[in-house]
């Protein structure tokens, strides 16, 4: 089974889903690369600097701007792969000895050529900050799978955490789904769901629900190289989709009483 991962750079959170995947299963599949996008892609960076700034508040953007200025320097540093933490993809990947490749928009002709020349049984997303198109999604013979982390048809669309636990959900979802043009609409292929702990932070959340997700795409990616994978119809009627919240919902958040970090 080859498979590629097209992701973001990001080594607050999704980094801790590659760490926990390649610790447990790197041996079991052939990963042939992941794909790294920029953060958030193409979002701008002032406003996306504006929005996790309301979010966290100042003193929590503060303390985020210096752990993530923290990773990327100790990133820079080589480290084995039996190392309890790592700092950055690019460290990862070294240390796992998978090709990392920096691109931009994943559906430009130029990336598809490339990707093509790999030949992936499966693409595997995790946080790619851009919608696949016709093309991208008809390139792995088995497909293209997503993981988001919430339990589809509800909470689509951006924060899902945060929006879980902003309606007082006690257990977030997450579905891993064959990837679709309409975003967040494929057909689902797993559905879990991880209790909240009293007092959680959305940060920790995060954190953990990504270690929690990779073991559950392994289960996936090993079901799907059986054929015995299961596909779910999502009933699109139940479905509810969000954006990133505004400040008077960040607001309402807060004196609800939880906690971004």
């Amino acid at each position: 089974m080859r498979i590629e991962f097209l992701t973001q750079d990001d080594p607050l959170y999704i980094l801790s889903f590659f760490e926990e995947f390649f610790r447990h299963y790197a041996s079991e599949f052939e990963i042939i690369q992941v794909s790294c996008c920029r953060t958030m892609g193409s979002r701008p960076r002032s406003r996306m600097i504006r929005e996790l700034a309301c979010l966290y508040g100042l003193r929590g953007f503060s303390r985020l701007a210096l752990r993530s200025g923290t990773a990327r320097l100790l990133g820079l540093l080589p480290r084995p792969k039996d190392a309890t933490g790592f700092h950055s993809m690019k460290q990862l990947c070294r240390a796992w000895r998978i090709p990392l490749q920096r691109i931009g928009n994943p559906n430009t002709a130029a990336f598809i050529d490339q990707l093509a020349s790999r030949a992936p049984d499966l693409i595997l997303s995790v946080a790619c900050p851009y919608i696949f198109k016709e093309q991208l999604l008809k390139l792995a013979p088995l497909g293209c799978v997503n993981i988001h982390h919430a339990p589809l048809p509800k909470y689509q669309g951006m924060m899902p955490t945060f929006w879980q636990m902003f309606h007082d959900e006690h257990v977030v979802g997450l579905t891993i789904h064959y990837i679709a043009e309409k975003v967040d609409r494929g057909p689902a292929l797993l559905q879990e769901s991880l209790v909240v702990e009293p007092g959680e932070s959305l940060d920790h959340l995060i954190r953990r629900s990504k270690r929690h997700g990779a073991h559950c795409m392994a289960r996936v990616v090993r079901q799907i190289a059986s054929q015995t994978q299961s596909v779910i119809t999502l009933d699109q009627s139940a479905a509810s989709y969000f954006t990133f919240p505004t400040i008077k919902q960040i607001r309402e958040f807060r004196r609800r009483g939880f906690r971004a970090l």
